[in-house]
């Protein structure tokens, strides 16, 4: 209905002039919604699908045993517990003396092992507590063979979990495995995965999203701004207020989100990005005889 209002209310306006130009007033494009972007030079961003598991240990572990001999007289810490630093985790009476000792937490974390029991005999030898750090959980990955030479250390990921679908957490490639799986012909990497609400646990199935950015810079678009037509690839670039000039590019990569243009736009120029299917419903319809024809 869009398409045919624009047709037939805007034939004086909307029609193809001979270097291949559509002409639109402001309130019909307006109306129609048209949106444009300013081109601007960056590097394309792959983004390599990936599936992995959380390890089942923390980056950052420490095992807390008392400073000295004792008896464990009060237990302020359990397993799951979250705990600050300094936190008091138990109390235990020195031996041999009425002095109580605090056995405090030496990092910020979850307790995940408790081993302290009140009445107990404790001493420097045994840990009483382990707590992680689950803020940054390691991840292993398995990576196909054509995507490895993209693979870089520092790469940033994004990692999603089927428990927490609107959920995406950032991390980053640490460890590239210098061995070929013989089996699955896969290369296995490690990354550090930011859990700052603890929401992701130690053995969870998770599916990620390498962003492999490229070396050099072009023009990038959203995929939406560009058209194919006979067997071309065109953009519409908005030249003044109501002009629109069809413009030939060369994609050299692309995504489903976003296309590296290598020719055919400068940076600075006006791309539309939305609704431009109008423009080249319009662009068909004139190269018909239903334009300027009429």
């Amino acid at each position: 209905k869009r398409e045919k209002t624009l047709a037939h209310s805007e034939k004086e306006e909307s029609c193809l002039e001979c270097e291949d130009k559509i002409k639109l007033s402001l309130a019909s494009q307006e109306a129609i919604g048209i949106e444009t972007v300013a081109a601007k030079r960056s590097h394309f961003v792959e983004k390599i699908p990936v599936t992995g598991k959380i390890s089942q240990d923390a980056e950052e572990i420490v095992h807390v045993a008392p400073p000295a001999t004792g008896v464990i007289v009060e237990c302020k810490a359990k397993m799951g517990d979250l705990v600050k630093k300094d936190d008091t985790l138990c109390v235990i009476k020195h031996n041999g003396s009425e002095a109580l000792i605090e056995v405090k937490a030496p990092i910020a974390g979850v307790v995940i092992a408790d081993f302290a029991k009140e009445g107990e005999k404790a001493d420097a030898a045994s840990a009483l507590h382990t707590v992680a750090n689950l803020t940054t959980l390691l991840a292993a990955f398995d990576v196909y063979e054509k995507d490895i030479s993209q693979i870089l250390l520092g790469q940033k990921i994004i990692v999603r979990s089927v428990a927490y679908p609107q959920e995406a957490f950032e991390g980053e490639i640490t460890f590239i495995s210098p061995r070929v799986d013989e089996n699955t012909h896969t290369i296995k990497i490690r990354a550090a995965v930011k859990n700052t609400q603890n929401l992701l646990k130690f053995g969870m199935f998770v599916n990620a999203e390498i962003m492999a950015e490229s070396s050099e810079e072009f023009i990038i678009l959203p995929q939406d701004a560009v058209h194919h037509l006979s067997g071309k690839r065109i953009v519409f670039v908005k030249e003044g207020d109501n002009d629109f000039q069809v413009r030939e590019v060369v994609v050299t990569k692309e995504s489903k989100e976003s296309v590296a243009i290598e020719d055919g736009i400068k940076e600075g120029e006006t791309v539309v990005t939305k609704d431009g299917f109008l423009l080249k419903s319009e662009l068909l319809k004139a190269k018909m005889g239903e334009g300027c024809a009429e």
